[in-house]
């Protein structure tokens, strides 16, 4: 058979099954019902191999030919067309991706997706490398950037004295360089940064500003209820020592997740700190926040101004939306109007340090009741896989003890250790801990 012609090529009508109509030296017609396009066969190492050339019309008959000969030159040089092809495709994927940018937006997709990270993670690791090192080496190949460049980058997050924020550029910087090492865009021996590129000081351990001693605290009580702000602001700061629950954790809590007759709060996973996969996952249950009768108190108050759906604690901005939350800064912000250094001496994540210590030192409750209400994890051999205990019935006892007590603290009063007392508080009592003993943090909770 000889070669096709264009009259050959049009008059070639599909049929129940794609066929092959040749024109030589390997090309072929491929004729579907989804349309016609040319292949070049041939055999590589005793088998059969196919490389599509283009679709027709779009290549032409001529077009086509000249592309096969082109193949066949290649086979002749003992190259095999589908791995010069597939060579040929990598490249051009990676010259696409080889500005330092380019190629950590790559590296942020991928981790986001294979790390499961949540929106704000994400967006928190982005923003770093938008601010302090895209404006600087995000046009320069990865090839081009010298050491000097990106230790720049550091010094000038450093020298303002973030030096946290220098660390996780550096973290961030470094795995896009080990992506680009994985996917051929540089050699692993221009791979120059590590844990110790820009000469940082290692990370400084640095606690949440928290209040622990019980006059301080009733200062701050009483400060807080003499807030003259806005309402809705002042019962997010009253709740947060309340529950001392996450500050994000509260100001998303939504109406439909409290029950005011039952006084429970169910704090759905998607809002909690957790892996995304976790959230995500029907198995994992909500978070049971027993509420005291104060924070009842508090609630019920505002209901009329936010309820009965969506957000407790809605944006006041004119230029919010009604569904809205209020800022995540919002609580830090009225600590800071009412007087207080939220980096020293209390931060809206600082009030569970504080109920953390306090209920222990002064209401005498197990660590493991305290660490299940802030939804921390079970230490133990095997974790939460099986100890799954909530200590629910325990934990509405300890909030109640718990909020008297700051009623207490709030009225200036002298507070000392509980009729019933755990394990640590009696082991406190027995060093000699407890002076002035009284009972008036309980004697509401009788």
């Amino acid at each position: 058979m000889g070669q096709l012609n264009e009259l050959q090529i049009k008059a070639a009508q599909p049929r129940d099954k794609e066929y092959l109509l040749a024109d030589g030296e390997g090309l072929y017609l491929r004729v579907r019902p989804t349309g016609k396009a040319w292949v070049y066969r041939y055999k590589e190492a005793g088998k059969e191999a196919k490389l599509s050339l283009g679709r027709y019309p779009a290549m032409s008959l001529a077009a086509a030919r000249k592309t096969a000969r082109a193949e066949a030159e290649k086979r002749a040089g003992g190259i095999d067309p589908r791995e010069a092809r597939r060579d040929e495709e990598e490249r051009d994927r990676v010259a696409r991706l080889n500005t330092f940018e380019l190629m950590a937006r790559a590296w942020h997709a991928q981790a986001q997706k294979d790390r499961q990270w949540s929106s704000s993670y994400a967006e928190k690791v982005m923003r770093h490398l938008e601010l302090h090192v895209f404006p600087w080496i995000g046009s320069l190949t990865m090839e081009a950037i010298k050491p000097t460049e990106l230790v720049r980058c550091l010094h000038r997050i450093r020298d303002r004295g973030n030096l946290e924020t220098a660390q996780r550029v550096r973290e961030a910087v470094q795995h896009v360089f080990q992506y680009a090492v994985d996917v051929g865009a540089l050699e692993p021996a221009r791979n120059f940064v590590n844990g110790r590129t820009g000469g940082l000081p290692p990370p400084r351990t640095r606690h949440y500003a928290a209040i622990t001693d019980p006059d301080k605290l009733g200062q701050l009580l009483r400060d807080i209820r003499a807030y003259n702000g806005n309402v809705i602001t002042r019962a997010a700061l009253q709740l947060s020592p309340l529950l001392f629950q996450r500050p994000g954790q509260l100001r998303l809590a939504d109406w439909e997740d409290i029950d005011l007759e039952q006084t429970l709060w169910r704090c759905p996973p998607e809002k909690m700190k957790m892996r995304e996969w976790m959230k995500r996952d029907i198995r994992t249950p909500a978070h049971l926040v027993p509420l005291p009768t104060q924070a009842v108190e508090i609630l019920r108050d505002i209901f009329p101004l936010t309820g009965p759906t969506g957000p407790i604690f809605r944006s006041m901005s004119k230029r919010s939306e009604k569904s809205r939350y209020m800022s995540d800064n919002t609580v830090n912000s009225a600590l800071r109007t009412l007087g207080y250094d939220t980096r020293e001496q209390i931060t809206g994540h600082g009030f569970r340090a504080t109920a953390r210590t306090m209920i222990r030192e002064l209401l005498g409750w197990d660590r493991e009741v305290i660490e299940r209400h802030m939804a921390h994890v079970s230490d133990e051999e095997l974790g939460d896989s099986y100890d799954r205990a909530t200590f629910l019935d325990q934990r509405r006892q300890m909030i109640q003890l718990w909020a008297n007590l700051l009623d207490e603290l709030a009225a200036g009063k002298a507070v000392a250790p509980p009729a019933h007392m755990g394990p640590h508080a009696r082991a406190e009592r027995s060093r000699g801990g407890w002076e002035g003993v009284g009972e008036q943090a309980v004697s509401r909770a009788a």
